[in-house]
């Protein structure tokens, strides 16, 4: 079995983080090797752009699209925690967030087309096997943020996420030509959701 490259891409409050563990211990169970990750980044670029997203730092927003842009392709060739090297290690990898975020979440500051010819490194070195949208109303989102009891980040107000929501459906229409996408209602269940995912990686297989 070829290693899979999954990006799980959703609004906050979506259930990624859920989702990604319950398909890493659903992959794990059938003894496949997992290595779970997310942008940003844990690496110096990726530690940069956190400090923006929790207001420490000021920036202009082509910069953080160009900053979201650089961590990406850290995140692609770094020579031991670089997606290129995991899937030569023959691991799964699971991604919480890839290009489509930079598209649905820059596109509101910066010109799409530039965001876009950005992120075209990435699109061309290694596009997702499966890229799984978990699609949410952005008022149910912004309740789930409210209840973790946590400081919003920078895009998280019911009038951004629904513009985000918007632009993530654009940027699969617009900039997602070949690739293998499913949006999946996120609303539900957890373990309905799950299911749902699975059947998408099984089809994979």
């Amino acid at each position: 079995m070829s290693p899979l490259f999954i990006v799980i891409e959703g609004l906050d409050g979506s259930g990624k983080s859920t989702q990604i563990e319950m398909l890493r211990d659903r992959l794990q169970s059938g003894a496949a090797a997992c290595y779970l990750t997310a942008e940003p980044t844990e690496l110096p670029t990726g530690k940069f752009l956190r400090s923006i997203l929790r207001k420490e730092v000021k920036a202009d927003p082509r910069t953080v699209a160009a900053l979201f842009a650089a961590d990406r392709i850290e995140h692609l060739f770094h020579p031991q925690d670089g997606l290129l090297r995991k899937l030569e290690e023959g691991y799964h990898v699971i991604a919480s967030r890839y290009y489509f975020s930079s598209l649905a979440y820059q596109s509101e500051f910066a010109d799409p087309g530039w965001v876009a010819s950005l992120n075209m490194l990435a699109k061309r070195t290694l596009p997702a096997d499966i890229t799984i949208f978990l699609d949410l109303d952005p008022e149910i989102s912004m309740q789930r943020i409210s209840a973790r009891g946590e400081e919003e980040e920078l895009f998280e107000t019911r009038e951004k996420l629904a513009h985000v929501r918007e632009s993530f459906h654009l940027a699969f229409k617009h900039f997602g030509d070949g690739e293998n996408i499913h949006i999946i209602d996120a609303s539900g269940d957890p373990i309905d959701i799950s299911d749902a995912i699975w059947a998408v990686v099984e089809e994979s297989f």
